[in-house]
This record gives C-alpha cells, structure tokens and sequence, in this order.
C-alpha cells in the first residue's frame, strides 16, 4: 500500500503564507508595544545628552571668553593707574571662582599685585601663592612656579625657613627631572645666603653635570658663576 504525500494546492500554499505575514506581523506589533516605552526614552534621552553637551560646550565657550576679557580689563587697569583696586578685586575674584587656566593666571598676577604694594602685602601675597601650591587640581607646572615665587617673596621679607625650604627644593630635585635645574639654581642661591660658598658650588656642579634639560645658555650662567667664586677665593687667599 502506498503512502499518500499531502500536497498543497497554489491556493493552500497563499493562504498558508498570508498567514504567516500576519502572524508576524501581529508578533512585531506585540514587541514593539512592549519595547517601544524603553526605545522611546533612550532615543530621547539620547537627543537630550547630545543636546545638553552642545549646549554645555557653547556655555563653557563663552564663560571662558567673559573670563578672558575680565582679565585683560584688569590688567589694563592695574598698569594704566586708573583704578587698581578695581583691577585687583577682578584679579582676586577670578582667581577664587574661574574653573578654567585663567584662575592660575588671575592668581599669579594678583599675587605680583599684592608684592608691589611692598612689604605690607607680602603675607597676601605669600598666601595666594600657598592656594596655587596647595590645590591638587593646578597644573603642575603652575604648582612649582607658585612655589619658587613664594621662596623669593620669602626671602625678600625675612620669613624664609632655610632649612625646611631646601628640603622642598631636595624633594623636587628628585621628582622632576624638568624642574630640577630650576630647584638646584635655588638651593645654591639659598646656600650663598647663608654663607656656605662650598655647597652653592656643589649644586651649581650638580647643574653643570645634569644631560638634559639645562641649556647652554644656563651651563655658561652657572660656569661663570663658579669661576667668579673660585676668583674671589683665590684672592682672600
């Protein structure tokens, strides 16, 4: 006995594969009516990071063009002796409320300010220096600069701790490759106030001996400087 084969007629065949489109499309429907809410929201929320970045952007672009102008109105004031006071206070606000570079920058230049009042503004200034130095979010060359400004203001008032001061300057030495020309010229010169001609010589050869980061302009600067010392020895002698 033969077994019979069910065979679709053309008929069968095209409602059998209306059906099926049917079936999936009443499946799509269902995902999309339970999925659209989630693909909504991150399509939104998409358009809103984007939005709110471009705006952020924008925003960001010109505080930092407010922020410029404010200090370049400052300095013409500072050095025009129309209105420093007014220049500073610009100065001395930016300098606490920028988030940008021009917050260093303010800081530096109110800091010079403060100096040039003379003596009854070191301790100011000292203190807008310290900010700079202490505050871990200041580009690190910023950081070391404020720091050796503050030796020099130090030492112009005679509130310059020696010996903590050149223990700094050994410990930046040793960090900072870059900075340590810079922090070994100012031990020598801290070495020389204090009389001790033989170790401002030894870190002056410190500089002399170091492979990079020192030009020949400074080697010639420093050789001359040891050269003048040993002069002046030979002759007391």
């Amino acid at each position: 006995m033969t077994e019979q084969k069910d065979e679709q007629t053309p008929l069968e065949a095209e409602i059998l594969r209306e059906v099926a489109e049917e079936m999936q499309e009443e499946q799509l429907k269902r995902l999309w009516k339970k999925f659209s809410p989630y693909i909504t929201g991150a399509i939104v929320l998409a358009l809103l990071v984007t939005g709110g970045w471009e705006l952020y952007n924008s925003y960001q672009k010109r505080l930092s063009l407010e922020e410029s102008e404010q200090l370049q109105t400052a300095l013409r004031l500072i050095e025009s002796d129309d209105d420093k006071a007014t220049g500073a206070d610009m100065l001395k606000t930016l300098s606490e409320k920028s988030t940008r570079g021009y917050r260093y920058i303010a800081a530096f230049h109110y800091a010079d300010y403060l100096r040039m009042k003379g003596p009854e503004g070191y301790e100011d200034a000292i203190h807008v220096l310290e900010q700079i130095i202490y505050d871990r979010g200041a580009p690190v060359p910023f950081r070391n600069l404020a720091f050796f400004d503050k030796i020099l203001l130090q030492n112009e008032n005679g509130s310059l701790d020696a010996e903590q001061t050149e223990e700094e300057l050994k410990e930046l030495a040793k960090r900072s490759v870059a900075w340590a020309p810079m922090a070994k010229e100012f031990m020598a010169e801290l070495a020389l106030s204090q009389g001790d001609v033989e170790q401002a010589k030894e870190h002056w050869q410190d500089i002399l001996e170091m492979r990079g980061g020192v030009s020949e302009k400074k080697r010639q600067r420093i050789a001359g400087y040891i050269s003048f010392v040993e002069g002046n020895e030979k002759t007391e002698k």
